[in-house]
């Protein structure tokens, strides 16, 4: 009687241990479940244009006279975790403006232009002399305005349809958003075109003398060196080396890129 007991009493505290071993096996799995579907459900976008303002608010009471603060600048094609759109006054001019919440990667959390912010989508860049806008994906819908060559955007691959494809864009020409369609054989996806234009079209902000010539010239030695595929090599290069031009072997003129 006294093994069975010691038997029965072995089996039943080596089932316990088992139970507890495998509640705290599992724990760790259920946290980690909730914070890949907490990440998986985060909303990510781009910034739009070079040099765009990060803000902080210097109140936030969720009115729209809480007055912004500039806090930071970023990059183009900075990618962001992106919330809810409300309005808040600009302390440039005083006035009311559509805001996004963003987050960067730093974990810093603010607001920045809602123009200047695309949600969702993923980057390309224009590399059509003529990419013309379209209201719709169809060529009867054709505006009047055209996206400059090199901007580069955010498209949308669930609308491509027809030869077409919807974007949004802040026009570095016009400074104006832009939401419109545009035929895909206007635009590159891939990432050597796009990564070698944000460095171009940061480039281009800064002066070609004194510090900042210095500066630029790196930006565009690495778009020049580091993406060497790029379909915007030749004009990296005449902007990087403008005293020097590709000359055909079997023709003397210069071949100067399209600008």
């Amino acid at each position: 009687m006294k093994k069975i007991t010691a038997i029965t009493l072995l089996a039943l505290i080596a089932l316990l241990t088992f139970s507890c071993k495998k509640n705290e096996g599992t724990k760790p799995q259920t946290e980690a479940g909730s914070q890949a579907a907490a990440k998986s459900a985060e909303k990510y976008g781009y910034v739009l244009r070079v040099n765009s303002s990060f803000y902080t608010l210097e109140t936030n009471t969720g009115d729209n006279t809480d007055k912004t603060k500039w806090a930071a600048s970023m990059a183009l094609g900075e990618r962001v975790i992106v919330g809810k759109t409300r309005q808040a006054t600009f302390a440039g001019d005083g006035k009311v403006y559509d805001f996004i919440e963003i987050q960067r990667d730093t974990g810093k959390e603010g607001l920045a232009f809602a123009s200047q912010i695309a949600d969702g989508g993923s980057l390309a860049v224009v590399t059509d002399e003529k990419a013309i806008l379209f209201k719709s994906p169809k060529a009867i819908d054709a505006t009047s305005i055209i996206l400059p060559r090199k901007t580069v955007l955010v498209c949308f691959p669930n609308t491509e349809s027809g030869g077409y494809i919807e974007v949004k864009a802040y026009d570095p020409e016009s400074q104006a958003y832009r939401q419109n369609f545009i035929r895909t054989s206007a635009l590159s996806r891939n990432d050597a075109d796009v990564q070698s234009i944000i460095l171009l079209q940061t480039a281009l902000t800064l002066k070609n003398e004194g510090a900042e010539k210095i500066r630029r010239d790196t930006l565009l030695e690495a778009a020049f060196l580091d993406y060497p595929n790029s379909v915007f090599n030749s004009d990296i290069q005449a902007l990087l080396y403008p005293n020097t031009s590709a000359v055909n072997t079997t023709d003397t003129t210069a071949e100067y890129p399209a600008e």
